[in-house]
């Protein structure tokens, strides 16, 4: 059973602001960095990058300070009897690959609930931070997770943009990667500097571009190509990343085809009716009075 203390989230220190407490808190605490800071163990300053934590476990030193300007953090104190779950985390221990913001969507939770007065108030809490010491756990398997990861996440990129129709949404690439799609697309936009979206978009429109002005293929078989199962609207959606017209295969310009209504032409004159071979008369329709 675990039992919260304190719970707090996005709380703001001063720029001196420094925890030590040698002999720790009296109880297991998790700290996650929100904003770079300096952790001082064994004697040794080692700077924090944002999105790092550490699980202090009870009675052991802990040691940590703002690095410079304003200092940002989540922390929880709990007391728990599940050494079973403490021991498959790495304790005591920086910890920079845990999926942060899985962890804070349950963090969040946990802090409504810790003030919400319910009468299963100490359930949920047991049962959210047992997701989050969870999911903390699943950082600790893999130490080497960071290199790992950036590599397999150039590869999914490879792969979007190599077969861009395969690819259509962020649900796809997360269960492709084994993680959250929350979590996906921070550290995909973090790596790349686009959104996962934008660049499976980006994917597609390349890939129209290529066919378009490299073969003879139809606008329909591009289409499916990219990914697109009705060619109206990948035409809308090329035509608005693109312009028009777009170059085919040898030089022949493509046009999509104009599905909407034929636009009127305000210079256009109606020409007035009369008989064949018959002058109008004075003040008939289409008669010039001088």
């Amino acid at each position: 059973m675990i039992s919260i203390n304190t719970v707090c989230q996005n709380v703001r220190h001063k720029g001196n602001f420094e925890i030590c407490r040698p002999d720790g808190s009296g109880d297991d605490l998790l700290v996650i960095f929100k904003t770079s800071a300096v952790l001082i163990q064994n004697g040794e300053e080692i700077t924090v990058s944002p999105d790092s934590l550490i699980l202090y476990s009870k009675g052991t030193m802990q040691h940590y300070k703002t690095l410079c300007g304003s200092y940002v953090n989540h922390f929880v104190h709990f007391d728990t009897d599940d050494t079973e779950l403490m021991n498959g985390i790495k304790t005591d221990t920086l910890i920079t690959s845990a999926d942060i913001p899985a962890i804070e969507e349950l963090l969040a939770i946990l802090c409504r609930e810790n003030v919400a007065g319910s009468t299963n108030r100490k359930q949920y809490e047991n049962m959210l931070m047992q997701m989050i010491l969870m999911k903390i756990s699943e950082s600790s398997i893999n130490p080497d997770s960071d290199k790992s990861r950036i590599s397999a996440l150039e590869m999914l990129r490879t792969d979007i943009y190599s077969n861009a129709g395969s690819y259509s949404n962020i649900y796809q690439l997360a269960e492709k990667m084994n993680l959250s799609p929350s979590y996906l697309q921070a550290i995909y936009k973090r790596k790349f500097g686009i959104s996962c979206y934008e660049d499976i978009l980006s994917a597609k429109i390349k890939t129209g571009q290529y066919y378009l002005s490299t073969t003879d293929m139809t606008v329909k078989e591009i289409s499916d190509l990219c990914g697109y199962g009705n060619e109206i609207c990948f035409m809308k959606i090329f035509k608005k990343r693109t312009g028009q017209p777009r170059t085919g295969a040898y030089g022949n310009a493509v046009h999509f085809p104009h599905r909407g209504p034929v636009p009127r032409n305000p210079q256009r004159r109606r020409e007035p009716a009369h008989s064949p071979g018959k002058s109008p008369g004075p003040g008939s329709p289409g008669s010039f009075v001088r």
